[in-house]
């Protein structure tokens, strides 16, 4: 009898898990969106979804990892990534009138540390965005071209390094986290925060490690993997 009323207990946890996850956002400046799902070094287009009356509802299928990743692309250009695992439910906002996107969400560990990660995007945008209007709005004003050039180079640099140090703060928090791999591909002004530089090997050990160790097996940790050793020339 013992045995049996296990084996209705993992019968009943397993009907509970669904293969699918609920997402729906409260959208604003964009009437569709493209659906891409990530499966490691491909992309593959899922569907086109409508949004109707500032709604986007759909049911996410999970693929065979249990931590699927998806890109929204919407039709103002505007775009952001989520990832989901069983029992995940998906609510939030997105501000899609601009390329440069403002969503808030909740109901996704990995979904929510790649909103983590995007933080820092959005400020150094919006820094480097301003630091562009100033030289264009300046650019006839030949006696100060130097020490505005200057000036501008110095808040560039000012951003990467603390743009950097957000990065590694938010994957402190949950090292092992799968979506952290998107955050050592992330760039400033076209320059990317980690690279093959010595001081950067610590950071690749440290938690590329602890993302391999936990998710060895998932596409996305087997891509870090070979881009690491590419980057360090191991």
């Amino acid at each position: 009898m013992r045995f049996i009323a296990v084996i209705i207990v993992l019968l009943a946890n397993t009907s509970c898990t669904k293969d699918y996850v609920n997402v729906n956002f409260q959208v604003e400046g964009a009437s569709n969106a493209i659906i891409v799902r990530i499966d490691g070094e491909h992309t593959v287009p899922w569907d086109t979804i409508k949004v109707v009356e500032n709604q986007l509802k759909i049911n996410l299928p999970l693929d065979s990892t249990r931590k699927t990743f998806y890109y929204f692309l919407f039709n103002t250009g505007a775009s952001l990534r989520i990832g989901i695992e069983p029992n995940d439910d998906i609510s939030g906002y997105v501000d899609a009138s601009a390329s440069m996107t403002k969503y808030d969400l909740k109901g996704s560990k990995l979904s929510e540390q790649l909103l983590a990660l995007y933080k820092p995007v959005l400020e150094s945008s919006i820094i480097i965005d301003s630091l562009d209007e100033f030289r264009k709005l300046n650019k006839d004003i030949d006696s100060s071209q130097i020490n505005m050039e200057s000036r501008h180079y110095k808040c560039l640099e000012n951003r990467y390094f603390s743009h950097k140090n957000e990065v590694l703060k938010i994957m402190e928090i949950d090292s092992s986290n799968l979506s952290n791999v998107f955050g050592f591909f992330q760039k400033v002004a076209a320059a990317p925060l980690f690279t093959s530089k010595k001081e950067d090997y610590i950071y690749f050990q440290e938690f590329g490690d602890a993302i391999i160790k936990k998710h060895r097996n998932h596409p996305l940790a087997q891509i870090f993997i070979l881009e690491r050793k590419r980057m360090l020339r191991k």
